[in-house]
């Protein structure tokens, strides 16, 4: 293979990036093109599967990536690099888009960084010919496409006829997970059924610890795990927009936190996307919209403060921890009345990560993985359980107004057992949740603890 060229720093490929761009670079040799499915783990380095040849072969190159903060981090690799490029999308105005379709037409040697959207846009109004005939087409992150495509993004149900108009020569696919439906799913729609040269590696990461947690309040649980400075950068997945902002603004007044959410402007994106990748100790509570191909390689947690729906996409978003190869901890935090497709595997005694893999059809050797919290139990109590036991052991048939309100109150006579940081209505859900579990008795509106759970100090 052709000398790796000295501005990018790297003084050998891995094996399975050897494999993947000798197999591009051959096929360009025998005059034709090539066709590649790739999946490898976050962090393994699939982005210089195709920044090298990208490099070598000095053509135009179309790349396609879901997310704007993707396509930005792209844009930085290629700075870096000295890769001339060009982003289009969204947003732009008239001007600008001129100016950017003009750099386009003027450069043979030019990679344009874009969406579905905007592809699917350029070919209704007929200029999407100004990018016709790339030598490489580049669809990062290709699971979206069909694991997206039906309804959360409708663009993605017309990269077929996209691909179809681009017309390139060589189509190279990319993800860091993939089951066998969703790997049918792209032979079909990116590769018109015809079987890709398909290079897999397991996207199981040995240096993370998988973590799963029954919780009486998980904010506080957060603010536990994160305590420790060592545990930081962190990131923090929540299950909406409003719970990214309250969970960004809670955890601000320990650790510098932020949020990021798609409902974000484009430059506020921006810049809280490069005040966390510049942080040595920052959380950023974020929904699904962050994550996917970012390189921050230092981030030590990822919490879920909620079930995951899905294995794929919940080893995407784990895998955004450890991708300097350090231990790494990813946590699931829910409550017991939580319902996902998943739950038992973050809820049972079988080993987390040999389930999530299992899951996505992939074989594991039949051991414990000494890396989650199945393999390895730990004993100790939720956050708050055993002064919440021993508050009602202590003063039976309060109720739980009055209970929470004493808990939560910094004023409360018997400091060693409020529970910092509790709001009252967060006091009041974790007794509700030590009913139901049958550890607290209600009598009327009163609570009384039946036999003494809680562990004498």
């Amino acid at each position: 293979m052709e000398r790796i060229p000295e501005e990018l720093g790297i003084p050998y490929l891995r094996p399975y990036q050897e494999l993947v761009i000798t197999h591009i670079l051959e096929c360009r040799r025998k005059g034709r093109g090539a066709r590649v499915l790739c999946s490898l783990p976050t962090g393994s380095g699939k982005s210089l599967c195709f920044i090298l040849p990208i490099m070598m072969i000095r053509k135009r190159t179309v790349l396609i990536y879901p997310l704007l903060s993707l396509m930005d981090d792209q844009a930085r690799r290629f700075r870096e690099a000295n890769i001339p490029h060009v982003i289009l999308s969204g947003g732009l105005d008239a001007d600008e888009r001129r100016k950017r379709l003009g750099m386009i037409a003027s450069s043979p040697y030019i990679s344009v960084i874009t969406n579905p959207e905007m592809l699917s846009a350029m070919m209704e109004s007929g200029t999407l010919s100004i990018l016709r005939s790339p030598s490489l087409l580049v669809i990062d992150e290709v699971h979206a496409a069909v694991t997206w495509g039906d309804s959360f993004r409708p663009a993605y149900r017309k990269i077929d006829e996209i691909i179809r108009a681009l017309n390139p020569r060589s189509i190279l696919a990319f993800t860091a997970t993939m089951d066998r439906n969703t790997e049918r799913g792209i032979i079909e729609k990116i590769f018109r059924g015809r079987l890709p040269y398909i290079v897999r590696a397991s996207p199981d990461r040995e240096n993370i610890f998988y973590h799963a947690k029954n919780c009486l309040c998980k904010e506080i649980e957060i603010i536990s795990v994160l305590a420790p400075s060592a545990s930081r950068p962190a990131v923090v997945f929540c299950p909406s927009r409003k719970s990214a902002e309250a969970t960004a603004e809670r955890l601000s007044h320990r650790f510098p936190a932020k949020c990021y959410h798609a409902g974000m402007d484009r430059e506020e994106k921006v810049k809280t996307g490069k005040w966390f990748m510049e942080s040595r100790d920052g959380v950023l509570a974020a929904t699904s919209a962050y994550g996917m191909g970012v390189s921050k390689d230092d981030i030590r947690t990822v919490i879920h403060s909620y079930l995951p729906q899905d294995a794929l996409e919940y080893m995407q978003e784990s895998g955004r921890a450890g991708r300097d190869g350090a231990r790494a901890d990813a946590y699931v935090f829910f409550y017991g009345n939580e319902k996902s497709p998943l739950r038992d595997i973050f809820t049972g005694s079988e080993c987390i990560r040999a389930s999530l893999l299992s899951a996505m059809d992939i074989e594991t050797e039949e051991r414990r993985c000494l890396g989650c919290s199945a393999c390895i139990p730990s004993p100790c109590l939720r956050a708050g359980e055993n002064i919440i036991l021993r508050f009602f052991l202590l003063h039976p048939l309060t109720t739980i107004s009055a209970a929470a309100a004493a808990l939560s109150s910094p004023h409360f006579l018997l400091r060693r057992w409020r529970l910092q940081e509790w709001r009252e209505d967060e006091v009041r859900r974790a007794v509700r949740i030590l009913t139901e579990e049958g550890k607290l008795k209600m009598i009327g509106k009163r609570i009384i603890c039946p036999i003494p759970h809680c562990r004498r100090s």
